[in-house]
């Protein structure tokens, strides 16, 4: 009752138990929600790419033996932990700051090109530990848009949050499942940097 009160009268209404399936078919086509999902296949191959294969890509192509690769790949998931709390702190004030239209989109605008350079830095870096930091640092600033992607989708959906969640998380995993016929191939002929450059 008291949140509800702080929220005041322009509350929306309770969403539905239910949803019909021609509702659902609005929200998949729906061009927010569709460009907000694509963008988070994108996205999520990155995400994906790190937390499945930065293992091997550091014993495989960084030569670090499996104890130490081991260890140091438990780095860039916890980059990533910090990278998604600092986010959605980054995405809340952000949206004070200049509203939800471009608060939402200033973190991913900013981020996802500084992941993609530092995808490239990590590729190229001469020493293997540089490439461990670089895969941190491109795992923490991939997940600094976690918070801006999920807060736009629940904020155009409305009462409709959680089916177009939903769209939107598939579309994370169909990112994820993309990745993998792609870096396994790759890796398997010794092609780490393709994997990296898509």
């Amino acid at each position: 009752t008291a949140e509800l009160a702080e929220l005041g009268a322009g509350v929306c209404a309770p969403p539905a138990s239910s949803i019909a399936w021609h509702r659902l078919k609005q929200l998949i086509f729906d061009r927010s929600i569709l460009l907000l999902t694509l963008s988070y296949i994108c996205m999520n191959y990155v995400f994906y790419l790190i937390a499945n294969w930065c293992f091997l890509y550091l014993v495989q192509e960084r030569h670090f033996n499996v104890l130490e690769g081991g260890w140091l790949a438990t780095i860039p998931p916890l980059a990533a932990a910090l990278g998604s709390g600092v986010g959605g702190k980054l995405a809340t004030d952000a949206c004070a700051w200049l509203g939800p239209r471009w608060g939402f989109r200033l973190v991913p605008l900013l981020a996802l090109p500084a992941a993609g350079v530092l995808l490239l830095v990590a590729v190229y870096a001469q020493s293997p530990y540089g490439a461990v930091i670089a895969l941190a640092l491109c795992y923490g600033v991939i997940e600094l848009t976690e918070g801006s992607y999920w807060a736009t989708t629940m904020f155009v959906a409305r009462t409709d949050s959680m089916s177009a969640t939903g769209v939107l998380n598939t579309g994370g995993n169909i990112g994820g499942l993309i990745g993998i016929p792609i870096v396994a191939y790759f890796s398997g002929h010794g092609a780490w940097s393709a994997a990296f450059l898509i």
